[in-house]
């Protein structure tokens, strides 16, 4: 096994979990509020409320500091009167604890919009922080000393509400319109990468890195959601509680191997730094790099076709010369283009409650693959893939080239290929890695050559 994958070897925290979730039980049992949210959520967008949480905050005392302390919490950041806590192990809300108050004094949730949360109730709240701010808070529930906040977040961890400069909403719009309308489909997709490379280093220059980040997949989800189904519905049911994508776990985006290192430098230039690398076996010919901006809580997962001897090495910041054979990753990206170029993700990951979504899903119309994980700390599903139509030039070239047969270009032309999925997510006791094990079963099922 590499140093990287050593490095990265997640594990299960159930102590820290349930410190978290003890917090979070006695805020539902007194404040109806809260409890009926959590009720809402589980019936109308098949999540559940702990996956929400921005932070819990509880007050000081010896016991806390040791449950903390015991179940690897760590200091964050010190204000005049509290403290943050995080895990660095644990994909865990964080932890605040105020000097000199109650022993659980409330939770706060993230949404896309605070605004979009108090109209769907038809609830008025004083909003802290300046529109599409870094921070912005808003508290809209208190029972018996126990509060609700809703708060928004973009490229931050900070828990002070931000306001920003007079020109701070002019380069925001601008950043994100100059990324939601590059051109992503220029028949030279070498110049098309580099285009993206030198706009994500344009942005970064406008509005800093952090919020470039944001920015930047912000506007990749409402790219890949233009073009899925699943997507359209799942974001229309969280819509309706006025939560939007703030359930995002994972960006999944496909690379051919002549570009994968360009995509992997565009996400260093937004500030994320390489965690583990996956191979999922020879049989397979795949791999992935997963990448991570703290600041953000944004994590991304890169896929390209790989050889055997790969993984070896860093891949990731060596150009990949071309193989003999196209794999799942590259016949993908020859079919559809490259996810950060005209495919977009190939699929967006959110958490929610697996069976649950599965379910109410199919009353939409909208299947479910098998599952690739099945583990008591992580599921992982795929919806039924989108299928796109395909170029004829892009089929008849493939078909020139070797990559595929004949049978194979017929039935590209007639019935398209399998393009971007949803992924129905579930982790439990803070775990924050990916099945090393049965990724070659999924990818498998995902190859465009599979029948369905």
């Amino acid at each position: 096994m590499s140093k990287t994958l050593v490095q990265y070897d997640w594990q299960c925290h159930p102590k820290a979990e349930s410190f978290v979730l003890d917090v979070l039980e006695q805020c539902c049992m007194h404040n109806h509020f809260i409890h009926q949210l959590q009720h809402d959520l589980l019936k109308h967008t098949s999540t559940r409320l702990f996956d929400w949480l921005d932070h819990v905050i509880v007050g000081h005392s010896p016991q806390a500091e040791r449950d903390l302390e015991d179940s690897g919490f760590e200091p964050l950041h010190a204000a005049p009167s509290y403290r943050v806590f995080h895990h660095p192990g644990a994909q865990l809300p964080m932890v605040v604890v105020r000097d000199h108050a109650p022993s659980v004094l409330g939770i706060a949730i993230c949404v896309e919009s605070i605004a979009d949360f108090l109209m769907v109730r038809g609830m008025q709240a004083e909003m802290e922080g300046g529109p599409f701010g870094g921070y912005r808070r808003a508290i809209v529930s208190n029972e018996e000393g126990i509060s609700l906040w809703v708060v928004e977040r973009r490229g931050t961890r900070i828990l002070e509400p931000t306001y920003h400069e007079p020109t701070y909403l002019e380069k925001y719009i601008a950043a994100s319109e100059k990324w939601m309308t590059r051109q992503r489909d220029l028949e030279n997709e070498n110049l098309a990468m580099s285009k993206t490379l030198a706009l994500a280093e344009e942005l970064v220059n406008m509005v800093g890195q952090d919020l470039a980040a944001w920015i930047v997949l912000e506007c990749e989800r409402r790219y890949w959601q233009f073009r899925n189904t699943a997507g359209q519905i799942q974001k229309n049911r969280q819509d309706g509680l006025g939560m939007g994508w703030a359930n995002h776990d994972h960006h999944t985006f496909r690379s051919s191997r002549h570009r994968f290192s360009q995509l992997v430098r565009l996400f260093e230039i937004l500030g994320f730094h390489c965690r583990e690398r996956f191979y999922a076996g020879k049989e397979a010919g795949w791999g992935a790099q997963v990448m991570e901006n703290t600041n953000c809580r944004l994590v991304t997962f890169l896929d390209v076709d790989l050889a055997d001897e790969e993984i070896d090495y860093d891949f990731a910041h060596h150009t990949l010369p071309e193989l003999e054979q196209l794999g799942t990753i590259g016949l993908w990206c020859a079919l559809h283009g490259d996810s950060i170029l005209k495919s977009g993700m190939h699929h967006l990951e959110a958490q929610f409650m697996f069976d649950e979504l599965k379910t109410d899903l199919n009353h939409h119309g909208v299947g479910m693959m098998e599952p690739f994980s099945n583990f008591p700390y992580l599921r992982q599903a795929f919806t039924v893939g989108e299928v796109w139509p395909v170029p004829e030039k892009k089929v008849y070239q493939l078909r020139d080239q070797g990559f595929i047969t004949d049978e194979q270009a017929d039935l590209f032309l007639k019935y398209g290929a399998v393009g971007s999925h949803m992924e129905n997510l579930q982790r439990r006791e803070g775990y924050k890695g990916f099945n090393q094990k049965n990724v070659s079963l999924i990818i498998k099922r995902t190859d465009p050559r599979v029948l369905r």
